[in-house]
């Protein structure tokens, strides 16, 4: 048993070591990579990937799982690292080595084609290489699942044992709840913040500050800028996150850390003891999005919060806060608005985005849908979901990096990110004495110690539905963000009425 212990340990170990190699090259694709490097980094991650599914796949590891998973004297941890990585193993070795290959390059030189064209607005561009990826994806899910929808193979990717026919009823029931929370919130008028110029300098210094302020580690992390913003740890002690700016809204700067930074600190979070394991990571998307929703809108969207960071705003842009407070940054961050951009969205309407993608995808990888029709599609139901309509692919079918990436199966994990963050914050709120008030006390380190205590330490040790329950006494329901959600339409009404 020993033998089989040193030999799990050690590959185990290998395994870590490859996927945060992956995620270095890829986080310097998306951040500092020239253009001109496309090429060959599809290449390069293409072996990695293949070395990645070469290394899960030795034949000789299927023993040792098995010896793992059949001694009594195995203790818990490693007996659920076993099982993750047995079931990561049970997907790969049903797929082709070369399949793996083709599937990493084309998603590589598919990212690559999708920050070009976007700019531009070049549909045509991208249509080949997406549909080359999703032909790949068919490919792929057809070979790793048993007796489902091909695209729960997918989705059980980023949200184990999540199902599409389980999630289909939730968005349902969701779209027809929000419904009135839609309406009452776009009879208001929208607030906006006025047309000024906030220098890109000192919207990445106050990233940083803002970061810090939270609970972010800069010792142990870095930021960087994107088109796309996204978090990306390469293992333990490296964690980094990026955001986007953009010179007429700081509002969208600030989110976006708050959103990656949740993502960030759960990464920091992890305990060392983890390292180089599988326990080091979420249970599944779902469980990530949540801290990232909940700093975002939990937390960012409080007029506490606001009030908590205005006086470095007003030290860093002294000309293009003449006038501004507090107050006019919480009721232009909490307009209730239907708009055309899944990460600008506000709550209210965040969750209609999801149900359109995921709408999308599964017609995808089903074949009953193809990357040719998706413009058209994509606009028709943006209208019927939130009564309006993209002029441009850019903020339409090509605004998301994630079908480029090869992702499908993720989006839905946005919306259980939203419904486990709701139920989180109302187990914080009675944990702390007031979640409101600790933000306006500045009591982030509570906050953070909260989460390290109830989530981030156990890393994958639990699937996600039992660390919910563990961390808030409640299964996973929809009545929470509900009223979280008519909590905020009723604050954005009050706001709209002091302007």
């Amino acid at each position: 048993m020993a033998t089989d212990l040193e030999t799990f340990r050690s590959w185990a170990g290998v395994l870590a070591d490859l996927d945060g190699t992956m995620s270095l090259l890829n986080w310097d694709r998306d951040t500092t990579m020239p253009p001109s490097g496309a090429g060959t980094r599809a290449h390069q991650t293409a072996t990695l990937a293949t070395l990645y599914h070469r290394e899960l796949t030795r034949p000789e590891i299927s023993g040792v799982l098995e010896a793992i998973a059949n001694s009594v004297a195995i203790d818990a941890q490693t007996r659920r690292q076993a099982m993750l990585l047995g079931h990561r193993r049970a997907r790969a070795v049903r797929l082709p080595e070369r399949l793996v290959g083709e599937i990493s390059q084309a998603e590589s030189e598919s990212v690559v084609t999708w920050r070009e064209a976007r700019e531009r607005g070049d549909w045509a561009a991208m249509r080949g290489p997406l549909t080359r990826l999703v032909a790949l994806k068919r490919r792929e899910a057809e070979a790793i699942s048993d007796d489902g929808l091909r695209y729960d193979a997918l989705l059980d990717g980023f949200e184990p044992d999540a199902r599409a026919a389980d999630l289909a009823p939730v968005f349902v029931d969701l779209s027809e709840r929000l419904a009135p929370l839609v309406a009452q919130g776009t009879n208001r008028p929208a607030i906006e913040l006025p047309e000024r110029y906030w220098p890109p300098d000192a919207q990445l210094q106050l990233a940083h500050d803002l970061a810090q302020v939270v609970g972010f580690n800069l010792a142990d992390g870095c930021i960087g800028v994107s088109a796309h913003p996204f978090s990306n740890s390469s293992g333990h002690g490296d964690v980094r996150f990026s955001t986007r700016i953009d010179e007429r809204n700081p509002i969208s700067n600030i989110r976006t850390v708050l959103h990656e930074a949740g993502h960030a600190m759960y990464e920091q979070g992890f305990s060392a003891d983890f390292a180089r394991t599988a326990l080091r990571d979420a249970p599944s998307l779902g469980a990530h999005e949540a801290q990232a929703r909940f700093w975002e809108n939990h937390v960012g969207g409080t007029l506490e919060f606001w009030r908590v960071i205005e006086p470095r705003l007003h030290e860093l842009f002294p000309d293009a806060m003449q006038g501004l407070g507090a107050e006019d940054f919480h009721a232009a961050a909490n307009t209730v608005r239907p708009s055309l951009i899944r990460v600008e969205a506000d709550e209210v309407t965040y969750n209609l985005h999801i149900i359109l993608r995921f709408e999308l995808e599964l017609g995808l990888i089903a074949g009953t849908m193809e990357v040719a029709d998706l413009p058209e599609i994509w606009n028709s139901r943006m209208h019927e979901l939130l009564g309006i309509t993209p002029t441009s692919v850019i903020t339409g079918v090509m605004q998301d990096v994630h079908w480029p990436e090869g992702m499908f199966g993720y989006f839905p994990t946005y919306t259980l990110g939203n419904l486990y963050a709701a139920q989180l914050a109302e187990a914080a709120d009675t944990a702390l004495g007031g979640l409101q008030a600790a933000i306006g006390q500045h009591r982030f380190g509570d906050i953070v110690a909260f989460m390290r205590e109830r989530i981030h330490q156990h890393g994958s040790l639990y699937p996600t539905p039992e660390l919910m329950m563990r961390a808030t006494g409640h299964p996973l329901s929809a009545d929470p963000l509900i009223a979280h959600l008519e909590r905020r339409v009723v604050s954005s009404m009050a706001s709209v009425a002091r302007q």
